[in-house]
């Protein structure tokens, strides 16, 4: 895990300049840092060092070819380097370090763009050739690893975060109006798009070409090099030994390192089954977990039940109300520099900074819910899949359409509306865990109503879908593709990522290793979830493995009381999101003052809502 930053421009470029950029990114790298610039002066090359594998100095980057032609800077860790090198040996390739980037390099320069179908890893890179003038650069299969760009004039910069973006001089900071649309509908900024007019995000599983000529630059657009695609077997009900066969040749895979290894364990599902297949794979398991006084909230003792079990070294944290200020303040605004409505980045944080003061690398659970059908919206949608069956579509919505207008109750109403919907609209709706469209147009103000204007934040969805239309994979199938596409890889991964390397932490989620991903594309939508609970085929998997107590129980999520907290000891924080300083310039002053007052009042739950509109009015204060 590093930070990498770099431009290419028909003119020369300033190395100070870069190295301001790459050292902006020195908590994704304490170990060591680097610069490299081509010979003509046009290309330059940063990087910052979490030193994992091969800790010597011979391993630092940017990393050169033994010719010079090709230079690498590399984030993330290819897991399957050592089958790789023994490969290219094979084929005559004699290395000089022990490192997974030398690997990478030389796998690169056998084999070009298709390397990437041989990696197993978490990554994003890039490639210069200084012969061909082209620089290549890539990013994972899921999205584990960031990568940010912008074309400035006649430049094209790159980075790890945005904020080292912000550094390059002519670089733009308008606000892009539906980045900040689409924050305000799912809780993040999805991905080719930025908060920022002028940057862009490298999609996972794509690549992008930059080519240099005499005063010239052309920039690629993104192309894709693998997609997350369906093709269930025949074998429905049977697949729990290639689950935990997968996750154990995963844990075995993604554990080696020169450095310390432990895994966070939260006491649901998914932790639970990844300190269960480091187990299994062999050696000693340290295990890290956080917690709240809140009952409700406080998953530990189910964490501490699987500690025991496998016999980890078992560490915890608990969180108090009074932790929240300063972290979000002082820390989670500068790491996390894209609004992210997602409030769990605050337990994140701290079993991250709990587990780096033991280990370095730290394996994660994160990915099971989203490749599994773990949410309980993934029972919901089995249950409209099993009703269709029965009736039919359009008796389904002749019976759902009567039975909405006699009922008295707005929960069922609402319930059964979901069985009226179409399939696109139902889905979105899904997804749309902020402001629906019509409300988010309602209270717009400023620049964020003249986005919304010509556009629907619907689109981002819409985009993924073509991929993946549910009248082809089914509902389960469509929805588990937009969680990959979306949820998980602009939300979820973009948190774990900001907050581990916040502490200089690596983390490794194990239900993203490719070969765990192979299985979950192989299982029957029949299987993950049914009527009544979600993430079947999996819990039947992990029985051999885990007590009934964390199989059975309801899912909770890496959830803190936040909402009780605004009514209590963080009263004062509910008031903040009432009155807020930036944010009147794009959402309607009275909106956050009255959501603030029926939440104070316990008339409603609006906290997803309140943090959402305080989180972008503290970014706009920090960054605007």
């Amino acid at each position: 895990m590093c930070g990498i930053v770099g431009a290419v421009s028909a003119s020369a470029v300033d190395r100070e300049l870069v190295a301001q950029m790459r050292d902006r990114l020195t908590h994704r790298g304490p170990d060591a840092a680097g610069l490299w610039t081509n010979d003509d002066g046009r290309v330059c090359l940063g990087h910052r060092r979490l030193s994992i594998v091969d800790l010597s100095p011979d391993a630092n980057q940017p990393f050169l070819s033994p010719d010079g032609r090709h230079a690498i800077t590399l984030n993330g860790e290819i897991y399957n380097f050592r089958a790789l090198r023994a490969e290219l040996e094979l084929e005559g390739v004699r290395f000089r370090t022990r490192s997974d980037t030398e690997v990478l390099l030389e796998a690169y320069r056998r084999w070009g763009e298709a390397c990437l179908d041989r990696l197993s890893g978490m990554f994003a890179f890039a490639i210069w050739d200084d012969e061909r003038g082209v620089l290549f650069c890539a990013r994972d299969r899921a999205g584990e690893k960031p990568f940010h760009y912008a074309v400035v004039g006649e430049s094209f910069v790159f980075a790890s975060e945005l904020k080292a973006l912000l550094l390059w001089p002519g670089f733009s900071r308008e606000l892009d109006g539906t980045a900040i649309a689409d924050y305000l509908s799912f809780g993040f900024v999805p991905d080719p798009k930025t908060v920022w007019r002028a940057a862009r995000k490298l999609p996972p599983a794509h690549t992008l070409t930059v080519r240099l000529g005499e005063g010239s630059l052309e920039v690629g657009d993104p192309s894709p090099y693998w997609d997350l695609t369906f093709a269930p077997g025949d074998d429905a009900g049977d697949e729990g030994e290639s689950i935990r066969q997968a996750l154990v040749d995963a844990a075995a895979e993604m554990s080696y390192a020169d450095v310390p290894v432990g895994a966070f364990l939260s006491g649901g599902v998914d932790s639970s089954s990844v300190i269960a297949a480091l187990a299994a794979s062999g050696g000693e398991v340290h295990s890290f977990a956080v917690g709240f006084d809140d009952g409700d909230y406080d998953e530990r003792p189910f964490a501490r039940e699987v500690a025991a079990r496998y016999g980890t070294q078992h560490m915890e944290r608990t969180v108090h109300p009074d932790d929240v200020e300063s972290v979000v303040r002082d820390t989670i605004l500068w790491h996390v520099d894209e609004p992210l409505a997602d409030h769990s980045y605050l337990p994140t944080y701290y079993v991250c900074r709990e587990a780096r003061g033991s280990i370095t690398v730290a394996l994660t659970g994160d990915g099971g819910d989203e490749l599994f059908a773990g949410y309980p919206k993934y029972a919901m949608l089995a249950r409209r899949r099993g009703v269709e069956r029965a009736l039919s579509r359009p008796v389904t919505q002749l019976v759902a359409a009567g039975a909405h207008s006699v009922l008295p109750s707005q929960a069922w109403r609402e319930k059964l509306g979901r069985y009226r919907q179409g399939a696109e609209q139902l889905l979105i709706g899904t997804l749309t865990t902020g402001l629906e469209p019509d409300a988010l147009r309602a209270v717009a103000r400023g620049p964020l109503a003249e986005a919304l204007t010509g556009y629907d934040p619907a689109d981002a969805v819409r985009t993924h879908l073509r991929a993946a239309p549910p009248a082809e994979v089914g509902l389960v199938n469509a929805m588990r593709y937009l969680d990959f596409k979306l949820t998980l890889g602009a939300g979820i991964l973009t948190k774990l990522d900001r907050t581990a390397m916040a502490v200089s932490l690596e983390t490794r989620p194990v239900y993203l290793n490719r070969h765990v991903l192979d299985v979950a594309a192989r299982i029957r939508p029949d299987s993950l979830a049914d009527g009544r609970r979600p993430k079947t085929a999996l819990r039947s998997a992990l029985r051999p493995w885990l007590p009934a107590s964390v199989l059975d129980r309801p899912k909770l999520g890496f959830a803190m009381p936040l909402g009780r907290w605004l009514r209590g000891d963080l009263a004062w924080l509910a008031d903040r999101a009432a009155h807020p300083r930036r944010v009147t310039e794009l959402v309607d002053r009275d909106f956050a003052a009255s959501l603030a007052a029926a939440h104070s009042a316990g008339e409603t739950d609006s906290t997803a809502a309140l943090h959402s509109l305080l989180y972008l009015d503290l970014w706009l204060e920090r960054w605007t």
